[in-house]
């Protein structure tokens, strides 16, 4: 495996990505490697992105009936005709589930896709999904950062380098220090800003290429983003990086508790 740069290997942009569908094979940030096979049961809040022929883009979470947390870098070449968000669909070859369209996008005002820095967007559906909500992490859930934090990342995206996921997976995190998921992350990144992931001890649980866009959850609320790792989906890059959800929720008018 090569080694990675700070730049060039660490982080991809996604220009058109959501447009073409190239967003499960291209993104910044994948699916979940290691884990367990899970579902919409356990996790009703847990929204795919496909584009209008039903390939996997990204993830998302349902914050409120009509709105969806995701990665800004997930939609921010879309147009509200590009893609669709389904709710309620566990397996990716089934036709289970509600679709919606999207009536609008609104990225983070300060996102910035070079170093995926606010890397977060509200999709508002035409429609509400009739599934439960998961709160948003605000300014008063520092708790739900502190370092050794477990947490759960959430997503349909690859379980191997060359393997498509064909349902949805969950994978034990534990909330580290940023310079623990070098080289995904950079030494002028913030812990106001980004969350890093690494895999608990006997375990190779990271992100993988496909869940951008999708949760972190700890104590019943989603705490980030997936926006960055592990993209090759391999064992030597155990790395997970996330979107911090108290520092962008007010800026995206997210309610929190």
């Amino acid at each position: 495996m090569p080694v990675f740069t700070k730049r060039a290997a660490a982080v991809l942009t996604t220009t058109a990505l959501a447009v073409t569908g190239l967003a499960a094979t291209a993104a910044p940030a994948t699916a979940i490697h290691g884990g367990q096979n899970t579902t919409v049961t356990d996790h009703p809040y847990a929204m795919l992105f496909t584009t209008a022929d039903n390939q996997q883009v990204c993830g998302g979470t349902l914050v409120a009936p009509t709105k969806v947390l995701t990665a800004a870098h997930c939609v921010d070449d879309a147009t509200s005709t590009n893609l669709k968000v389904i709710g309620g669909r566990t397996d990716l070859s089934s036709t289970k589930g509600t679709v919606r369209a999207i009536r609008s996008i609104a990225l983070h005002p300060q996102y910035d896709g070079t170093g995926l820095v606010n890397d977060a967007a509200v999709v508002t559906l035409s429609a509400s999904m009739p599934y439960a909500t998961l709160p948003v992490a605000g300014p008063n859930d520092t708790a739900l950062y502190t370092l050794g934090t477990t947490a759960k990342a959430v997503g349909w995206g690859r379980i191997a380098r060359d393997t498509n996921a064909t349902r949805l997976k969950s994978a034990q995190l534990t909330v580290s220090p940023l310079a623990k998921c070098d080289p995904f992350t950079e030494p002028t990144d913030s812990l106001d800003r980004k969350v890093c992931g690494t895999p608990p001890a006997g375990t190779q649980n990271s992100i993988c290429r496909g869940d951008s866009g999708g949760p972190l959850v700890a104590g019943g609320k989603v705490i980030g983003v997936v926006t960055s790792g592990n993209k090759y989906c391999d064992t030597e890059h155990l790395k997970s990086v996330f979107t911090r959800t108290s520092s962008i929720a007010a800026d995206l008018g997210l309610p929190t508790s």
